[in-house]
Formats: C-alpha cells, structure tokens, sequence
C-alpha cells in the first residue's frame, strides 16, 4: 500500500512539474529554438522577421527573439537589428527594446531602450543562431557560409 502511495506521489510530482514549465512556446511552428543552456530557452519569433535592408553585402533584419528563464519562471522577448556584412562575415546586433509575457504568452509590459548600442555576436550565440535563422527566412540561404 505503502508502494502505490509513493508511486502515485511521484506520477502527480512529474505531472504537475511539466505542466508548471509548459509556456507558449512549446510545440508552437511560430518560435523556433535558436539556443538553449542549463537555465534557458531561447527562440526566434518567426512572425517578427522583417527586411529592414537590402543593400549587399550589407543587410539588416529586424526580428524578436524569446528567452524562457527556467530559474526564474519568467519568458522575455529581445527586440533586435541584426545587421550583417556578408563579406567580412560578420553580424551585429541592436537591442532596440523588450517585451515581458506570462507563461500564456500574454503581453505584460514593453520598454524601448534609449541609445542602444551596436555589438558583434559570435556565430555559436543565441544572437548568432537567431540572425542566420532570420536571414535564411528571408533570402532562402545561410548567413554564415562554412
């Protein structure tokens, strides 16, 4: 008796664990995973993806990427620039803003960030996997060429 008890314990432990991590990005085509770690998700919002400019070598793509923080139960989403240099290989992201949702995927506040500054991305960061995802959505190839 003892032994169903315990087993029945852990079942519901397991149940409800699952369902306490279940967000809006899980099995949802919109965001697709760019990057994760031992603390967070992170996706890139396939419905933000916009060409901002066509210019090569030079490009910019404008798209939000969303990071689900399992430390913190929290899911935050990055308004981003990526700006690519097709030649040099290289890309550039501007975090123009960030949104805060619950785990529904609701909107619970933005903020625009004034002056912000323009840094370079390693091609293995979350950043770096979001802008080739970005850019392959738009011009149906990989930004960065092996």
């Amino acid at each position: 008796m003892l032994k169903k008890i315990a087993t029945l314990a852990v079942t519901f432990a397991c149940l409800f664990s699952f369902m306490a991590s279940a967000t809006f990005l899980d099995d949802n085509p919109r965001f697709v995973q760019v990057g994760h770690n031992d603390t967070t998700e992170s996706y890139i919002d396939m419905n933000t993806i916009q060409s901002v400019r066509y210019d090569p070598p030079y490009y910019i793509i404008r798209a939000t990427v969303v990071t689900y923080d399992y430390a913190n139960n929290t899911v935050q989403g990055y308004d981003n620039n990526f700006f690519y240099n097709f030649k040099a290989q290289t890309v550039k992201t501007q975090t123009l803003g960030d949104v805060s949702y619950d785990l529904q995927g609701n909107v619970l506040s933005t903020s625009a960030l004034p002056n912000p500054e323009v840094k370079t991305k390693d091609r293995l960061s979350v950043n770096g996997h979001a802008a080739n995802r970005a850019f392959r959505t738009c011009y149906d190839m990989n930004f960065f060429q092996e």
